[in-house]
């Protein structure tokens, strides 16, 4: 009898809750019963079939929020994977941006202080920005976080991200008219103590989104083409294999503080400091790196492709 009074009142409160769309407490009201109660009576039906849930996704999309999950379970560290997929590296190249542009929107309308660092896909994600309409962000600023790559001439400078950035949500910036690595430690301290590079790096305490990307450490990176010969064999002796901001990282995700009088970048604390950071990368020749990051929960979002994340998860098992 029990039983069929619970199954009654079970019955009643999901037509309520499920047709109606009634509240927990409207439902409560109406029954003459607890909010808990209700609670409970709708587990209670969920349970013994009185309710069915259906979620009717398509099947490809089905499998990428499943997988999605998936890699939240291996690498816990990283808060949220957005996988777009992807039948070649080219497909990745032309289209990765627009597939993260959804994302940096929502992202950054819940964001303050944008920082702001180098990267091609980065790059591309900011270009594919500008057929949002954002509302007012008179109120953000966008950053930069790390110095610039001049002698890369197949790049945006990260002065022009950033202002590429602020021109789309008509904001503020803040960027760094310095190199990225100095040899000199004298020409670092003193770059450090100017007022324009000053006011830029008190900004880097304010930021609660880093959009960035992730780099290798190899002779033909980026980065390499700045270093000096002592340089680059303190890279190679230290075995770094990610490189986030000019901050590295080892095989298991161990930070290597190495060219830390050298470099003009918002360090690793600072980065840990950080609400929300996101990385958009791609590319099998990154998978090392990738995986790097991961381990050392310096991102929190990661936004790739099938093909890059395939290469990834392989180089964990093997690994």
């Amino acid at each position: 009898m029990i039983d069929n009074r619970k199954r009654e009142m079970a019955e009643r409160a999901s037509i309520l809750y499920y047709e109606k769309n009634y509240m927990q407490n409207e439902v409560a009201k109406e029954l003459g019963v607890s909010r808990s109660l209700v609670s409970q009576l709708l587990s209670y039906a969920r349970n013994n079939g009185i309710v069915e849930i259906s979620i009717n996704i398509d099947e490809f999309n089905l499998r990428m929020i499943r997988r999605e999950i998936e890699l939240r379970v291996n690498f816990p560290q990283v808060k949220q994977f957005y996988i777009m997929s992807s039948d070649s590296e080219d497909e990745t190249r032309r289209k990765l941006g627009d597939f993260a542009a959804p994302y940096l929107f929502d992202m950054i309308n819940e964001s303050r202080v944008i920082g702001v660092n180098l990267g091609a896909s980065v790059e591309k994600a900011i270009n594919s920005l500008t057929r949002y309409t954002f509302p007012d962000s008179r109120d953000k600023d966008v950053v930069q976080i790390m110095g610039g790559f001049s002698n890369d001439i197949h790049r945006a400078h990260p002065i022009e991200l950033v202002k590429k950035l602020s021109s789309i949500l008509n904001c503020g910036y803040f960027y760094l008219n310095c190199p990225a690595i100095v040899a000199q430690e004298e020409l670092r301290s003193a770059l450090l103590n100017e007022e324009s590079i000053r006011s830029v790096i008190q900004m880097w305490e304010k930021i609660d989104l880093a959009i960035m990307g992730i780099g290798t450490v190899t002779d033909d990176s980026k980065l390499d083409s700045l270093l000096s010969d002592d340089m680059k064999k303190m890279m190679k002796e230290s075995n770094a294999r990610a490189d986030v901001n000019i901050n590295f990282f080892d095989c298991r995700g161990e930070y290597l503080p190495i060219l830390e009088n050298h470099k003009i970048s918002l360090g690793y604390d600072g980065l840990k400091r950080i609400n929300k950071k996101v990385a958009i990368c791609h590319g099998l020749h990154k998978k090392e790196a990738i995986l790097s990051a991961m381990k050392a929960g310096i991102i929190d979002v990661l936004i790739t492709d099938s093909i890059t994340i395939d290469a990834v998860e392989s180089e964990l098992k093997t690994g």
